[in-house]
């Protein structure tokens, strides 16, 4: 009896599964299109838009960010001083935030999200380069926000050399539940409505494990 015929068919067939298999595995391993997936802040990066101060401003706005007061950008070389090598030695790039005549501030909201169930710590740490005029100072803000959660870090820091480079640092440790990380920087002049000469520049907000 030829069994060629019944082995030919057994063939087809498995050649047959064999390729449905990879396409059945894909689908089920497929995100469906109306579940959506949580985005996942991530760790060891500037999590600001806009963090060097270099877009562009429009309509005197500063992008990624919010401006109360009198807070604007300038371009190194636009006064005497910060001096253009400032922007190269520090990693300013072409502009930086500057304030007029009295104080204003910038500040950011950063969603953060799909650190919930970790079982270790996370901080998140908020700098600015600084300089201006001594006696003056800036004021740099870290809020961890959620339902619940109102953690703060608060750094005023006094320039003590004119027209010299400083760091204000702000940190907090981000407790289970956060939804948000605000970010703000002040310039803070004397209070005499005189003048206002500080600078900030290169602002990160970072989130990494301790």
């Amino acid at each position: 009896m030829d069994r060629r015929p019944r082995a030919a068919v057994a063939l087809l067939v498995a050649m047959v599964l064999t390729a449905a298999a990879p396409a059945a595995i894909q689908a089920a391993d497929a995100t469906p299109p109306d579940v959506t997936v949580a985005a996942v802040t991530p760790l060891d990066t500037n999590l600001l838009q806009n963090g060097g101060l270099e877009a562009v401003p429009t309509g005197g706005s500063i992008p990624g960010w919010t401006v109360e007061g009198d807070v604007h950008l300038e371009r190194f070389g636009d006064r005497d001083w910060p001096y253009p090598a400032y922007g190269q030695k520090w990693g300013g790039g072409k502009r930086y935030l500057a304030c007029g005549r009295s104080s204003g501030l910038v500040s950011q909201t950063v969603d953060f999200s799909g650190w919930g169930d970790r079982t270790f710590r996370l901080k998140a740490h908020l700098q600015a380069d600084f300089g201006g005029r001594i006696g003056q100072s800036i004021r740099v803000t870290l809020r961890a926000t959620g339902p619940g959660i109102d953690r703060v870090d608060r750094t005023l820091k006094p320039l003590i050399i004119t027209n010299h480079y400083k760091r204000a640092v702000a940190h907090v440790l981000i407790p289970p539940g956060t939804d948000h990380l605000v970010a703000t920087v002040e310039l803070v002049g004397t209070g005499d409505a005189v003048s206002c000469r500080m600078v900030a520049d290169t602002i990160k907000l970072i989130v990494f494990r301790p």
